[in-house]
């Protein structure tokens, strides 16, 4: 049973405790916050300890920014008469300067006017900022733009970094990001590619954007550039790996892949993990896929190919993104998968008129590959391939990206990016070119798709394959 921060048992009762820190010790004349929750459920006691934790260390952390405040002689008392039943804070009154009143907007309108005019093709960078900058409000505060201050910002940058890797996880459920900060104190916090990649890019993003929109009318100059990650974990820490031969050919050959492929009901659990092993594709790249206009045949050259691309029509509740633009491709079909019967598979889920390849799993939060990504995590753990050693993780579908490339440059094939999508300054058969001179080729998504095919047939990993029932 997981340890809960600030909950202790007594003869059957819990009580929350908290420790005073030192610094706040002697004006307090305490160590501790001791109180009892009245209660003998755990599952009771919990999110009122927690709630409690938060509202504290919320008053507690005030008090140390604004320095030494002439506290009520009856503050102790408040917090011990501090109802359990209740969501009420404990009041912590102090003497500060009430801050000036002030006509300017405030912040949540200028990220609102932000988050409509940014670019809506940038559909990933929008999702990220979406679930950003609603948490930069929360801790930063609502207030005038006028009133913001580099301090807040560094302070944002500081607390955010303490969020655990999973903020949806049932213990943190109906609190708020404070409290969530709070709860999860002695836990594992995000990772320093998070806290670069998304936290700090995003507020970057729309700092730079109001101070050009909004200087005028009192948007600070802030700045995000020496705000640094100073948390536990490694960069890299959930970095996936290649997966061995051995490994390839324990997923694909185990008694639950066959009984997959013996049913055309199951079908689709074999074809998604082909796939990504013939294309190294992304799973939303593959799950998105539209049979009826992503899964077609090249007039001139006979060829069959995935299109993978955030436009064209899809099905509801999914909205098609890529990562890059240089995402945005083709990728001729391996004969491998043509022999298997992948063609007959497309024209079947096209009779259900259905707009994504795999309709068997629902879609979720936009993405086409949400559930699909949960049931391969599962069976990498079933077939007994997972390996979680840090950095070099195998435990879900992005090993296969990996496996990909890795097949690929230790075999010496070119034009292996151009396949999975990723931005390169070398084009083949023409040594490296500069942006400028790309932005003068004009060149149809198709017209080297036999070069590409050139590169996809040369994976051969040797392996046997159940033919899945059509």
């Amino acid at each position: 049973m997981a340890k809960i921060p600030y909950l202790v048992r007594r003869k059957n009762i819990f009580y929350f405790r908290l420790r005073v820190p030192a610094d706040l010790q002697e004006i307090l004349k305490v160590r501790e916050i001791t109180q009892s929750l009245k209660t003998e459920s755990r599952g009771v006691a919990i999110p009122l300890a927690l709630r409690m934790a938060a509202s504290i260390s919320i008053k507690l952390q005030e008090l140390k920014r604004v320095g030494i405040p002439a506290i009520e002689s009856n503050y102790l008392q408040d917090i011990k008469d501090y109802q359990v039943n209740s969501v009420s804070e404990p009041a912590i009154n102090y003497i500060c300067p009430a801050p000036a009143k002030s006509s300017a907007y405030l912040l949540s309108f200028v990220v609102e006017d932000f988050l409509k005019r940014y670019d809506p093709a940038n559909k990933s960078m929008l999702v990220k900022l979406n679930a950003t900058l609603p948490i930069m409000i929360e801790l930063v505060g609502d207030k005038p733009i006028d009133q913001i201050y580099q301090t807040d910002i560094n302070n944002f940058f500081d607390e955010v970094q303490m969020l655990p890797v999973r903020r949806d996880a049932a213990k943190f459920k109906g609190l708020s990001i404070k409290q969530v900060i709070v709860a999860n104190t002695g836990g594992a916090c995000i990772a320093e590619k998070t806290f670069t990649g998304t936290y700090r890019a995003c507020v970057n993003v729309f700092v730079q954007w109001a101070i050009t929109h909004y200087k005028d009318q009192g948007f600070p100059s802030l700045s995000t550039g020496g705000c640094s990650y100073r948390g536990s974990r490694a960069e890299g820490i959930n970095k996936q790996r290649a997966m061995k031969p051995e490994e390839l050919e324990r997923l694909f050959s185990h008694p639950k892949m066959k009984e997959y492929a013996a049913s055309s009901e199951t079908a689709h659990y074999c074809w998604l993990p082909l796939i990504g092993l013939f294309t190294g594709a992304r799973i939303n790249e593959i799950c998105q896929l539209n049979p009826f206009t992503d899964i077609v045949q090249d007039d001139g050259t006979g060829v069959y190919y995935f299109h993978f691309t955030d436009e064209g029509e899809t099905a509801d509740g999914v909205d098609k993104s890529i990562k890059t633009n240089s995402s945005r491709r083709v990728v001729p079909i391996h004969s491998r998968l043509l022999d298997l019967g992948l063609l007959g598979y497309v024209e079947r889920v096209k009779v259900g008129n259905h707009k994504i390849i795999f309709p068997q799993w629902q879609p979720r939060g936009g993405k086409a590959s949400a559930n699909a990504g949960k049931w391969f995590t599962r069976f990498v753990e079933d077939v007994g391939v997972k390996d979680v050693t840090e950095g070099a993780r195998l435990s879900g579908f992005h090993s296969f990206r990996h496996t990909f490339i890795t097949w690929g440059m230790s075999n010496k094939i070119p034009g292996i990016f151009a396949i999975t999508g990723h931005e390169t300054e070398v084009v083949d058969g023409f040594g490296k070119i500069s942006a400028v001179a790309k932005g003068y080729w004009t060149r149809g998504i198709a017209d080297n798709i036999l070069e590409k095919q050139t590169t996809v047939e040369q994976f051969d990993y040797g392996l046997s394959f159940y033919k899945p029932t059509l």
